[in-house]
C-alpha cells in the first residue's frame, strides 16, 4: 500500500537520506498524480529551524532561477515540505553538456546568477552555492537555486541566522565566514561562492581551496608548454578577469551579482568571438594566418618606428607588433588607451 503523507502526496520513490532529511518524490493525490514533486521530511525535529528557514526564504521568492515550494507543515508529528522535481537533477550529477561549450556554461551561470540577485533584492544571502545545491528543470536546464536551509534573511532591520548550522561548503564558501564569524555575513559571500562555481563550469568540474586560479596549474586557460603560444585556450582569460572581482579573500574587492551578471554577458561575447585578451607575457595568435604570433619589432617613439612609416610628432607610445609567420601587422597608440596596465607588467 502506498504510503500518503498529509492526507494529499502519495511517495512514489526514495531519493535518499541526508543529515537532515528523507526525501521522496511524490505525486499529488488532488488530482495530477502523472506530475511528480519532491517531498523532504525532517529526521530530527531538533533541526526544526533549518526547515523553517528554508520555508520562509523560498516562500516569498518567485523567480524562475528559483526552486518553486507547493506546500508544506511544519506542525505534523513528522513536518516536511515540497517542492517543485528537477528532472534534470542536481548540477553535480548531471552530464557535463556545457563541457567545452564555453556558450552553455556561461548560460547556466546567468541562470543561477539571476536567481541569487533575485534573492539579495529581497535580503536573503544563501550562503551554501555549491554544484548540489543547483538544479536543472530539464536535462539541459534552465538552472535553478535550490536548498536555502542555512540562508541568512534581513527581515524588518532584525537578522535573523542559524548559529547552529554549518556556514556552507567548505570548498565554495567565503573566507570571511570560516570559523563560525556570522557578523561578517554580506551578500558578498555568495559573489565568491558563484565565483567558484563559475570556475567549475569551466574548469570542467574542478574546485579548488581559497584564490588559486592565477596559479598556472589551476589557470582556466590550460598551461600548454606544447603550444605555441603557452596555453591550450587563451580566449578563457576573459573568465578568469570575472574571478578576479569574485574569488578574492576582500569582501569590499568583490562586485555584487548584479554586476557580474553584467560582465558575464560581455565575458561572454569576448570568449564566443575570440576577441584577444591582452596577457602579460603571452604571445598573441596572429589574426591574418592564425598559426603565427605577434611579437614586438618597436615600441615608444625610438627610430625603429619610423622605419615603420610613422612620424613621431609630440611623444606617442607606440607598439608594433609583426606576425613571425605571415608578416602582419599590429600596431597601438598605447598613450591613447585608457587600460595602459597591461602593456607596462607585459614589459613592451
Amino acid at each position: 500500500m502506498a504510503t500518503i503523507i498529509g492526507e494529499r502526496w502519495k511517495v512514489r520513490a526514495s531519493l535518499g537520506e541526508g543529515g537532515q532529511a528523507h526525501t521522496f518524490t511524490v505525486s499529488d493525490v488532488r488530482g495530477g498524480e502523472d506530475e511528480l514533486y519532491v517531498l523532504k521530511r525532517l529526521k530530527n525535529l531538533k533541526r526544526i529551524d533549518r526547515f523553517r528557514r528554508e520555508i520562509e526564504a523560498v516562500r516569498n521568492l518567485t523567480h524562475e532561477n528559483i526552486v518553486r515550494l507547493i506546500d508544506f507543515d511544519l506542525d505534523c508529528d513528522r513536518p516536511y515540505l515540497v517542492t517543485e522535481y528537477c528532472s534534470g537533477g542536481t548540477l553535480e550529477t548531471a552530464q557535463p553538456f556545457w563541457k567545452n561549450a564555453p556558450a552553455r556554461a556561461f548560460a547556466l551561470f546567468e541562470q543561477i546568477g539571476a536567481g541569487v540577485a533575485h534573492a539579495h533584492a529581497h535580503g536573503l544571502v544563501h550562503r551554501d552555492l555549491k554544484p548540489a545545491n543547483i538544479f536543472l528543470r530539464g536535462p539541459q536546464g534552465p538552472a535553478v537555486v535550490g536548498d536555502f536551509g542555512i540562508c541568512f534573511l534581513e527581515e524588518e532591520g532584525e537578522r535573523i541566522t542559524l548559529t547552529e548550522e554549518a556556514v556552507g561548503a567548505r570548498l565554495y564558501i567565503a573566507p570571511e565566514l570560516e570559523d563560525g564569524r556570522l557578523e561578517a555575513i554580506s551578500d558578498k559571500a555568495d559573489t565568491y561562492a558563484l565565483g567558484k562555481l563559475l570556475y567549475w563550469l569551466f574548469s570542467g568540474g574542478k574546485v579548488f581551496s581559497r584564490e588559486r586560479h592565477r596559479i598556472p596549474q589551476w589557470d582556466l586557460k590550460g598551461k600548454n608548454d606544447d603550444s605555441f603560444l603557452g596555453w591550450t585556450n587563451i580566449y578563457l582569460e576573459h573568465v578568469n578577469r570575472l574571478l578576479d572581482l569574485m574569488v578574492v579573500p576582500n569582501p569590499e574587492d568583490r562586485r555584487t551579482v548584479d554586476n557580474i551578471l553584467i560582465l558575464a554577458r560581455r565575458a561572454r561575447t569576448l570568449v564566443e568571438k575570440e576577441f584577444t585578451p591582452i596577457v602579460p607575457g603571452m604571445p598573441q595568435p596572429c589574426t591574418y594566418c592564425g598559426t603565427g604570433y605577434y611579437a614586438l619589432q618597436a615600441k615608444g617613439h625610438d627610430l625603429a618606428v619610423r622605419n615603420f612609416g610613422f612620424e613621431l610628432v609630440g611623444a606617442p607610445d607606440w607598439r608594433i607588433l609583426v606576425c613571425t609567420e605571415c608578416g602582419h601587422v599590429q600596431v597601438f597608440r598605447v598613450d591613447l588607451a585608457n587600460q595602459k596596465d597591461w602593456w607596462r607588467q607585459s614589459g613592451n
